[in-house]
């Protein structure tokens, strides 16, 4: 029952919801935090060479948002991304982490939010799948798409 809960659309619909609020809210007021995410969701621009990337745990990375990586945050609904430095030669990435991905926010090693909804990142060939599907529920369109 639990497991089918966390996975629910509308449960992480919220949780989503709740998690794009509370970092809106942080960095309006300039607060430090952290956020706890899934590795295999992060990417990073450029790619982090794989002497670094070799040192991430492979579940779970810890990002301190603080100083210039807070000041050049960038949210969007659907996704969070900033600037960081790795390793001993800071070696600069924008960091992209979808909204859902994110695991737990804190501040000062203190908790404030902690999603557990499980995280299934949309895939866009679904989602133009369904729309296609959409379009030809009306008995007009269904001719356009004939031969395909």
């Amino acid at each position: 029952m639990l497991e089918k809960f966390l996975k629910d659309s509308e449960f992480a619909s919220m949780m989503h919801r709740n998690i794009y609020d509370l970092l809106n809210l942080l960095i309006q007021k300039d607060i430090q935090f952290d956020i706890l995410v899934s590795t295999k969701f992060v990417s990073f621009t450029p790619e982090l060479p794989q002497e670094i990337k070799a040192n991430f745990n492979p579940s779970v990375i810890l990002f301190s948002l603080a100083g210039y990586s807070l000041s050049s945050v960038e949210i969007s609904k659907d996704e969070i991304k900033f600037e960081a430095g790795f390793g001993p030669d800071n070696f600069a990435s924008v960091v992209n982490i979808p909204i859902g991905a994110i695991i737990r926010i804190s501040i000062d090693e203190n908790p404030i939010l902690i999603n557990f909804a499980t995280f299934i990142p949309s895939d866009p060939k679904t989602k133009q799948e369904r729309s296609k599907q959409i379009f030809l529920n009306n008995p007009k369109n269904r001719d356009i798409f004939k031969g395909q």
